[in-house]
């Protein structure tokens, strides 16, 4: 098992599908950083990821010391350079993001990245999910943007 570092949408919108813990049981060690858990916990009291945090769990609260390096430069916002600064530091660590400026980034930084889909794609192939195409409609359902296209393409690459 390789080891994750996620950014704050994809916990959001992977908690609020109820599908939180199969991070668990694909990637192992799992963090966020500080000011990942800063942003999820700005969110509602009742949401499925502020009160995931508040709990003990298979995930850990990172805090980077130093802070950022050049990665400051990319303009992210904190949680994505976090998450960045994370991954290109612990080399083999996957960066889980969506925001597209914080993929861009770390294909130039080399830091290998998966998206929310890519989460649920590993889950489908690993047997977790029975459905892949019911698991999108669900995060879709819970907020997250998906191009047909490219929920059609990895519909057909699990199967």
């Amino acid at each position: 098992m390789k080891p994750a570092v996620l950014n704050a949408s994809p916990l959001i919108i992977l908690a609020r599908a109820g599908y939180l813990d199969l991070l668990g049981k694909l990637v192992s060690p799992v963090v966020i950083p500080r000011a990942v858990a800063i942003e999820i916990n700005a969110g509602p009291t009742e949401d499925p990821a502020v009160r995931f945090l508040a709990q003990p769990s298979w995930l850990s609260v990172i805090d980077l010391t130093p802070t950022l390096s050049l990665i400051a430069i990319w303009r992210l916002g904190q949680g994505e350079s976090e998450v960045l600064e994370y991954a290109h530091r612990n080399p083999g660590t996957i960066a889980v993001l969506d925001d597209k400026a914080a993929r861009r980034a770390a294909r130039a930084l080399q830091v290998p990245i998966t998206r929310t889909l890519g989460v649920l794609l590993a889950a489908a192939q690993s047997g977790l999910l029975p459905s892949l195409k019911d698991a999108i409609e669900v995060v879709k359902r819970c907020g997250l943007y998906v191009d047909p296209t490219i929920a059609s393409k990895l519909i057909a690459s699990a199967s």
